[in-house]
């Protein structure tokens, strides 16, 4: 059963308290507070908007307010157009350097950072701020200054302490007073797209507030060039194709289409990616000479249900995914994988009947895509039986380990939109293999639904579109 009261009490003590193991956590301490947010959020803990939030909660909206204030006051950059990753990182800033530094002295080290900015902005939306104390303006700039010339884009940027220490950037500064810092993987720019969308950039660059817009050709062009020979997409190009790089190349183009994906992937490319996802859901192989059928081997199997040595179906059995080709399963992949099979829709065939055409285009406009090809119930049943701790709550990254928050909050991600997709398609009645099953699938209703692109509740994406709507209107 889905312990829905043991995970809010497991992210509230989180947000209070952590173990020492945390530690090396420290410089990422943003993204440990988004996904404790966002799991109260998905879990109805929170009370924020018109919700009815659960009887259970002892949140209060002086602790949604305190919240806010915490990631204002220690993450913000002062020239308020990005955020740093965590209190930790930011450091002393000091007036020009003599003219006998070094080049590493030149610059200011109390950087904003992509990945920061789109968690920051993430959990003020989901908290309801209006985002009245950013500098949108400044923020898109510094998101254009950001990407590289192949189209990729930085961790963050360096400013010259010479240009003004602290200064905010403007459409024509020379990069020779920034530098970009960071690998070059597709996290940076899915993190830059979804910041631009949730501070409305394209709105700011349409009406010609900022110079220009970020260059979409170069970074589609990037993120093609990450496209594996196996469908899948890498973090960088020529890498193994990874399910959360695919997760961001396919986030990122949702999101710069204006959730258009068909307009800038090919059919046949997006079939591929469908595939691929699908094929990284691995079935746990039982041992034939255990007495025992819930002792299951860490490496998982690739063989049908047909071929199969075991005296019962594989497909019995609980399936979670994989990140990689012929790895073991792995809590956080069920939301990578499924978040990617829930911004994509296989094409309509020609030869399709117009009744399957039209619950094709039906399903196309629901939140939950392609989600609905994967085996909904062996993915429910993996996060519930392997890897959910029902004691102290949360879930842990592979069967018998301690529980964390990052693979907490994306195993219940993958839950809210397997939950949406078991309510869009018949109920839980339509996705048990027996009777005894039916209150263990049932138990992930409460759940409430999940944007794939964007990793936020749909009711907080619904409050980012009003947002969006009155910056329209301005």
């Amino acid at each position: 059963m889905f312990a829905l009261d043991r995970h809010a009490s497991f992210f509230q003590h989180s947000l209070r308290l952590l173990p020492y193991h945390y530690t090396q956590t420290d410089t990422t301490r943003l993204a440990l507070v988004f996904f404790c947010v966002s799991g109260l959020d998905l879990l109805g803990y929170l009370p924020v908007g018109d919700r009815q939030c659960s009887s259970k909660s002892k949140i209060t909206k002086l602790d949604v307010e305190h919240w806010k204030e915490w990631v204002y006051s220690t993450c913000l950059l002062p020239t308020r157009d990005a955020f740093r990753c965590s209190p930790a990182t930011a450091v002393p800033r000091s007036s020009a350097s003599s003219s006998s530094s070094s080049h590493f002295d030149q610059f200011d080290y109390d950087a904003g950072h992509t990945a920061g900015t789109y968690f920051a902005l993430c959990t003020l939306i989901i908290l309801r701020d209006d985002l009245s104390r950013l500098d949108r303006v400044g923020m898109m700039r510094w998101l254009r200054k950001c990407q590289r010339q192949d189209g990729s884009f930085a961790a963050g940027l360096l400013r010259s302490k010479h240009n003004g220490a602290g200064a905010a950037l403007s459409d024509d500064d020379d990069d020779n007073c920034e530098q970009k810092f960071g690998e070059r993987d597709l996290r940076f720019g899915y993190c830059a797209a979804a910041a631009r969308w949730l501070i409305g950039g394209d709105i700011l660059a349409r009406k010609k507030i900022v110079a220009a817009d970020i260059a979409f050709d170069s970074a589609f062009e990037y993120i093609a060039s990450c496209i594996s020979f196996d469908g899948g997409i890498a973090m960088s190009p020529y890498a193994e194709a990874h399910a959360g790089g695919t997760y961001c190349g396919v986030g990122a183009l949702c999101l710069l289409s204006q959730r258009k994906i068909s307009t800038v992937l090919a059919d046949a490319v997006v079939g591929d990616l469908v595939k691929w996802s699908l094929m990284q859901q691995v079935y746990a192989e039982l041992d034939p000479e255990s007495g025992s059928e819930d002792e299951i081997h860490s490496e998982p199997t690739s063989f049908s249900s047909s071929e199969s040595p075991l005296r019962s179906p594989v497909v019995d059995r609980p399936a979670g995914f994989s990140g990689r080709t012929n790895k073991p399963p792995d809590t956080c992949y069920s939301f990578w994988a499924g978040g990617t099979l829930a911004m994509l829709e296989l094409p309509v065939t020609s030869s399709s009947s117009s009744s399957s055409s039209s619950s094709s285009s039906s399903s196309s406009s629901s939140s939950t895509g392609s989600l609905r090809l994967l085996d909904i119930r062996a993915n429910i049943m993996f996060l519930l039986t392997q890897t959910q701790n029902t004691m102290i709550g949360g879930f842990s990254k592979v069967a018998g380990t301690h529980p964390d928050i990052m693979h907490s909050y994306l195993g219940i991600a993958a839950l809210a939109m397997c939950a949406e997709t078991i309510r869009q398609n018949g109920g839980p009645e339509s996705f048990v293999k027996a009777d005894t099953e039916l209150d263990t699938i049932a138990s992930i209703l409460p759940l409430q639904p999940l944007d794939g692109a964007l990793c936020l509740s749909t009711s907080a994406l619904q409050y980012a579109q009003e947002l969006r709507s009155k910056w329209e209107n301005e």
